[in-house]
């Protein structure tokens, strides 16, 4: 009996078997693209606005609030010294009258100033007129509202977020996107959608590492 090796084969000889080319992994599937549109209300930009702000007053106001409070204080002392001294008063009660006095001074002045400084407005331009609209696909985030268009690759995206009725898109070095609640018909959609984004951002950085 002649038995073929399939190991050896003769010179010059043609063996779909031995010929065919590498086969290349499976490529995943691609997940769609997907495209959301909606206003944002007062509310929900107060709500965005308490997410990304670290504090109602900006450091700005502190510092000048910080410098001015002791100035304040040592004005008060000196003029309310100078009346109390030709009041007749004892050495005493001046020091201890003028020191009370600019105490209360300083953080009345303090306080005054802070709430002068307290960021009560909410929004930018037409951020709650005009539509804004987030378009995702396999190569990043595209943010578009009026006039002004913006894209992110997902390496900028550092996270997505699903909490506090908003989906967040964490961006490095720059403004963060929000999809509000009320932009989805029920729950389960805004959870949808959070996942199809989840999934686009890990086959776009595994793309990425596959390529380098």
């Amino acid at each position: 009996m002649f038995i073929t090796s399939p190991m050896a084969r003769p010179l010059g000889h043609t063996d779909p078997y031995h010929d065919t080319k590498p086969v290349e992994p499976l490529q995943r599937p691609v997940p769609e693209a997907v495209r959301i549109k909606g206003t944002i209300t007062r509310k929900e930009m107060k709500s965005v606005t308490r997410h990304v702000r670290s504090g109602h007053v900006g450091p700005t106001s502190v510092y000048y609030a910080g410098v001015t409070a002791p100035a304040i204080a040592a004005g008060m002392a000196s003029l309310v010294g100078a009346s109390l001294t030709r009041a007749g008063l004892s050495d005493y009660w001046v020091l201890m009258a003028s020191s009370l006095i600019a105490a209360m001074a300083g953080i009345t002045w303090y306080l005054i100033f802070m709430r002068w400084s307290y960021r009560h407005d909410f929004g930018r331009s037409g951020e709650m007129s005009n539509d804004t609209m987030i378009e995702a696909d396999e190569s990043g985030v595209y943010w578009t509202r009026g006039n002004t268009r913006t894209m992110v690759h997902w390496q900028g995206i550092s996270k997505v977020e699903l909490s506090g009725g908003f989906i967040r898109l964490h961006v490095e070095d720059g403004d963060d996107f929000f999809m509000p609640k009320s932009w989805f018909e029920s729950r389960k959609a805004r959870r949808d959608m959070y996942h199809h984004l989840v999934k686009l951002r890990d086959h776009a950085l595994e793309e990425e590492a596959l390529a380098a």
